[in-house]
């Protein structure tokens, strides 16, 4: 047969070879080329640091730090190198709430009842394994400003974005509510491990963690001296109880039934609770006016576990398969929904900042992939390069997305 000449097998070989090289030639022309329009650095040779162990806190039990199972609070610590060493990047984990009952559960498990939670790494450190860094915090695909500075991750493990202080467990499922002592005696750990010496300081989180960091930005930042600049970074945490009735039940569900269980009234700040209930101050478009520290919130106009857990999962699906498949009813549902967003952020000045992106996403902070993008016109900077320049006062952001149509990336 034809197939068997060696010749035509040499020339099918030579073929193939080539069609492999060029193959070959085109990936490594696309990955320059991807490399060369990045403007942030890129590490060299991946570090072992970017896969960080647990820290345990040896004495948070004594202090009543504990998950929901009555383990003890754990965080993930990276150094910083060189001078950067001096430089902290502090985030609270992130991960919805856990709820007195299951009525309210998502199918991602970003909502569930405590019990069921207390049996893994979202309310145990006994379930907790290492941490691969992503995102913001820089790692060998996405290397950011910040690679080099000190990096901590603090593990989020109550259910009530670190604001519950509950003294006694609960009597019946003997779970822990203490949120507001795992951030307290994590960041006493810090001090001692040098964060009293820090030169520059990133409080940030993302999702539930970044309503965390809403409440404690104010106490956070006060306990650094004058000439340290220490400021505050919300990421995708404008959770909204909408306008209307019919679909503000789910965050208003999980908001009362959070505030009752965690009992956050302490963390809370005290101008707030001393003119609204803790219901009402734990809600972020209500927190986020007491927050008087720099406060910079990134936050997508069409938030997409907003999207799919206010309105419906069936235009979270229409979105991410093709905009084309929303009707014009839900289309003007969002474009409502986005007013709402903007009403929530606090008056521009020059210790706010804020960008509000049509990318339909949540949680971009953490992620390598989305933290390279902004706005969908081709044309923005990336959000680090945008937040590194308003926290080194280099710029004035308070950039809202003009356009009214959520988009993929």
């Amino acid at each position: 047969m034809e197939g068997n000449n060696p010749e035509s097998l040499r020339m099918a070989v030579s073929t193939r070879s080539n069609g492999w090289i060029c193959l070959l030639i085109f990936s490594f022309v696309i990955s320059v080329q991807y490399v060369n329009s990045d403007p942030i650095p890129q590490p060299a040779v991946q570090s072992v640091d970017d896969i960080i162990p647990k820290t345990i806190i040896q004495n948070a039990t004594e202090k009543g730090a504990v998950c929901l199972d009555g383990s003890p609070a754990a965080y993930h610590f990276a150094p910083g190198k060189g001078e950067d060493a001096r430089n902290w990047m502090i985030y609270l984990q992130g991960g919805g709430w856990c709820m007195s009952n299951g009525t309210y559960s998502t199918h991602d498990l970003s909502v569930e009842s405590c019990p069921n939670r207390a049996t893994r790494d979202m309310g145990s450190s006994l379930h907790m394994k290492p941490l691969q860094l992503k995102g913001i915090f820089g790692d060998v695909q996405a290397a950011t400003y910040f690679y080099t500075w000190t990096r901590v991750i603090v593990r989020y493990c109550d259910g009530g974005s670190f604001a519950g202080n509950v003294d006694k467990p609960d009597p019946v499922t003997k779970l822990y509510y203490r949120g507001a002592r795992i951030f307290q005696v994590v960041v006493d750990e810090l001090m001692t491990k040098g964060l009293k010496d820090a030169k520059n300081v990133i409080f940030a989180g993302g999702s539930a963690g970044g309503l965390g960091v809403l409440v404690h930005c104010d106490r956070f930042t006060s306990l650094f001296p004058k000439g340290v600049r220490v400021k505050c970074l919300s990421d995708s945490s404008l959770f909204l109880i909408v306008k209307d009735p019919q679909h503000a039940k789910f965050f208003k569900a999980i908001f009362s039934d959070v505030v009752a269980l965690h009992q956050p009234t302490k963390a809370l700040p005290a101008e707030c609770i001393s003119k609204m209930s803790p219901f009402e101050c734990f809600q972020p478009k209500n927190l986020v006016q007491y927050v008087k520290s720099p406060l910079f919130i990134f936050q997508s106009e069409f938030d997409s576990f907003q999207v799919q857990n206010t309105f419906s999962m069936d235009l979270y699906k229409a979105i991410k398969e093709n905009i084309s498949y929303v009707s014009p009813s839900d289309m003007a549902l969002l474009q409502d929904f986005k007013q709402q967003i903007v009403s929530a952020l606090p008056q521009p000045s020059a210790t706010k900042g804020y960008i509000l992106t049509s990318m339909f996403g949540h949680s971009f902070a953490s992620d390598s992939y989305k933290t390279k993008l902004t706005f969908g016109d081709g044309k923005s900077k990336s959000i680090e390069s945008q937040f590194y320049a308003w926290y080194f006062d280099k710029d004035f952001v308070n950039f809202i997305d003009p356009s009214n149509v959520p988009y993929m990336k």
